[in-house]
């Protein structure tokens, strides 16, 4: 947890774990101990078609959650979507025959879908595009990563996705399930007054969340709304992406000494609908915004 330079509260959670009621080598309870030692501030137990419950622990917060896969199919689409939240019983087998069945059955029990390691599981642009109401994406897996995949990365599906006009916002998770050194790795920070299921949510559903793996950041625009100014903490690199091409977006160096960076300011090209920036540190921990619309500031 922290409170930021106007007084907002920002909560360190982890939206995508496994335990032993699915396909994780550790219990519940050791997965709790493992994020309450990391300073977590509450946990999703997302196991494979297994929803948990909520407040399983007092070391932290616990959401209920689930993981639910459709098809095996790449070519047709592979999806497993993470549900948060939910207050009552989702019907698992009668919402697997279609990735918008098992959204909706996720909404419809109160929860939020999010769509995970959108790379990993080779999701198209195209197909994502088809989704309707889904919360945020993944755009970094932890366990997507070496040793295990090598795909954790899913930044470019969402400039794709976001380039045709639709602005998904995007969480870090770790998704782990051997407990090998990816836990604790990536997570949100979460905007809440309270610290509670309920407050949760409705951060999740507003987008007061932003990924990271340790990088904490704010931005505001110009008063004519023509550049952008991040605040971060110390900084190896800050660039943007958006749907324009060339400008000037990179600010520090990929290697070689630098001091670092606190404060940039991004001047907007005219061609651009959107901006997202990635924060790199000096450990190379990063942090991710989600799309900004350049058409609502």
């Amino acid at each position: 947890m922290y409170t930021d330079e106007k007084g907002f509260t920002w909560y360190k959670g982890s939206l995508h774990t496994h335990t032993t009621r699915s396909d994780g080598s550790l219990t519940p309870d050791e997965v709790i101990d493992i994020y309450a030692d990391k300073d977590f501030d509450f946990l999703v137990f997302a196991d494979h078609l297994y929803q948990s419950q909520d407040n399983e622990s007092e070391r932290l917060l616990t959401v209920s959650g689930i993981e639910i896969h459709t098809s095996t199919d790449v070519r047709e689409g592979h999806f497993h979507i993470v549900g948060v939240g939910m207050d009552k019983e989702i019907d698992v087998p009668n919402c697997r025959e279609s990735v918008q069945d098992a959204i909706d059955e996720i909404n419809r029990c109160g929860g939020a879908a999010i769509l995970a390691h959108p790379a990993w599981s080779l999701n198209s642009p195209a197909m994502i595009l088809n989704l309707e109401n889904i919360c945020a994406m993944e755009v970094y897996t932890t366990l997507s990563a070496k040793p295990y995949g090598v795909r954790p990365d899913s930044s470019m599906i969402s400039d794709l996705v976001s380039t045709q006009g639709r602005l998904i916002p995007l969480v870090a998770v770790d998704d782990a399930h051997v407990y090998e050194g990816e836990q604790g790795v990536s997570f949100i920070w979460l905007k809440a007054d309270v610290l509670d299921k309920q407050h949760v949510l409705s951060a999740l559903r507003q987008g007061d969340f932003y990924a990271s793996q340790g990088p904490r950041f704010s931005y505001e625009f110009s008063p004519d709304k023509k550049s952008i100014k991040v605040r971060c903490t110390d900084a190896r690199e800050v660039v943007f992406f958006s749907d324009a091409l060339g400008s000037d977006r990179v600010f520090g160096k990929e290697k070689g000494d630098t001091p670092p960076i606190n404060e940039v300011v991004y001047h907007f090209v005219s061609s651009e609908s959107f901006v997202r920036f990635e924060i790199t540190d000096f450990e190379g921990r990063k942090a991710w915004s989600s799309p900004i619309s350049l058409s609502d500031i």
